[in-house]
């Protein structure tokens, strides 16, 4: 190797070393607007930490090509050729880090980076958190209906197949080879398989997480690098591997702590698996907490429809009159009109500041309240408030009157005074998800 192609190697080891470093320091607004907003301990903080993204220029908090995102990649490169440049020769004279040295340290730091982010990701797609199975109210929106993105995530949450799970753990079982160093290449070639399709899936589908998914992607790359040539020569040219010899030399004090890192670390996922296996069994996350009426569960026909004393026929035009309404097992309501609805078109972020929003979001075809139902006496009707929440200037307070176990009367206002009376009437609904295949799918 020729003294030019030294000099341009050291420089490339510097300044990706320092290109990686500014890209994992954890600035971003959002990620502190978001840590703010919930309990210090939460699920929701816990993985905005293990994922969080260094945004400069921020992000937007919309689906779509986010392509603003990557002027933060180039932020970071041009801060890190200035950095060389300007103090390179005196971080040399004191670190004397050879070339192997230093590559072994941004390695170390990559592994690192990508195992804590890769592995709580893993976790959310293993169990249901990430993309939940539909609800009523997604069974019965128009297709038409959904932005793209949610689409996708419908389509992965019905597959019975373990599609999912399957991504989930591969993603798991990757994070845990990053952890050694003999088996790191292994973990980072079987991500940059996983993420490829995750970066494709980003794009084709307007997600929104194009720039974090091809941040992921670039750092599995680069670790895999490394090895890449003894995987061609093995591999392709059938020349031979020779095997890696370096061996790093450690600090006594990096030396003593480096085991009990390591057990933190793997305490660190396991702590948020148990976390997570306890957040989606016992509050139903993504979806609301709150229980709502169990008998209501299901979808009404709207039989009758009295608009400010004017009874209303079926249509396919009037913008007063409901369609129908779902009751979910939780205390949502949601009401399919006459038009569409402007979707909410926010990130499907697990995020303490998206207070549960993923029933939501990405759906044009209904409109979405939480409800609070109240029973004062026996024999009189109950109180039910509804609020919206993808229009939340949209409100009704309602007296319900249950005729039966399939019939319920609503008495009262919305949000402007006007005077509604609706009669539901519960549909004997079956799903063909519900009901299951005569025979059922597996990919393995």
């Amino acid at each position: 190797m020729s003294t030019i192609s030294k000099s341009n190697y050291r420089l490339l080891l510097e300044v990706s070393f320092l290109f990686f470093l500014i890209l994992s320091i954890p600035y971003d607004p959002y990620l502190y607007e978001s840590l703010s907003n919930g309990s210090l301990f939460s699920f929701e903080n816990a993985f905005q930490l293990a994922t969080y993204r260094t945004s400069f220029v921020s992000e937007g908090a919309y689906v779509g090509s986010d392509v603003p995102g990557y002027y933060n990649w180039l932020i970071a490169l041009v801060t890190a050729f200035v950095l060389v440049f300007v103090f390179g020769n005196y971080f040399r004279k004191r670190c004397q880090w050879d070339d192997e040295t230093l590559y072994y340290w941004l390695r170390v730091l990559l592994r690192y980076r990508l195992a804590l982010a890769i592995t709580f990701l893993g976790i959310v797609k293993v169990l249901p958190i990430q993309i939940p199975e539909p609800t009523l109210s997604d069974l019965h929106t128009e297709y038409g209906d959904f932005l793209r993105w949610k689409l996708y995530y419908l389509t992965n949450g019905i597959a019975t197949a373990g599609y999912l799970p399957l991504i989930g753990a591969l993603e798991v079982i990757a994070g845990l080879l990053l952890l050694h160093r003999r088996t790191a290449v292994i973990g980072a070639g079987l991500l940059i398989a996983v993420l490829l399709n995750v970066v494709i899936v980003n794009y084709v589908y307007d997600i929104g997480e194009q720039v974090y998914s091809s941040f992921l992607l670039l750092v599995a790359s680069v670790i895999f690098l490394y090895d890449l040539p003894r995987f061609y020569g093995l591999l392709v040219s059938h020349t031979g591997a020779s095997p890696d010899l370096f061996v790093p030399k450690y600090h006594h004090l990096v030396s003593r702590s480096r085991p009990y890192l390591q057990v933190v670390f793997l305490l660190l996922i396991a702590g948020f698996s148990v976390q997570s296996y306890v957040v989606w069994k016992d509050s139903r996350y993504p979806f609301p907490e709150q229980q709502g009426v169990s008998k209501w569960k299901g979808v009404y026909d709207v039989k009758d429809f009295v608009w400010n004393g004017d009874t209303l026929a079926y249509s396919l035009t009037d913008k007063n009159r409901w369609k129908d309404v779902v009751f979910e097992e939780w205390n949502t309501v949601s009401i399919r009109e006459n038009f569409t609805v402007k979707p909410d078109s926010l990130k499907p972020r697990i995020s303490a500041q998206n207070a549960r929003n993923f029933e939501y979001i990405g759906n044009g075809g209904r409109r979405f309240y939480r409800y609070a139902y109240r029973k004062i006496k026996e024999n009189e009707p109950a109180s039910l408030v509804l609020d919206g929440q993808n229009d939340p200037q949209r409100k009704f307070d309602f007296l319900v009157d249950e005729v039966d176990d399939a019939t319920l009367i609503l008495r009262g206002r919305d949000q402007a005074g006007n005077a509604l009376q609706v009669r539901l009437e519960k549909q004997a609904k079956k799903y063909l998800l519900q009901e299951g295949r005569r025979k059922p799918i597996r990919i393995y």
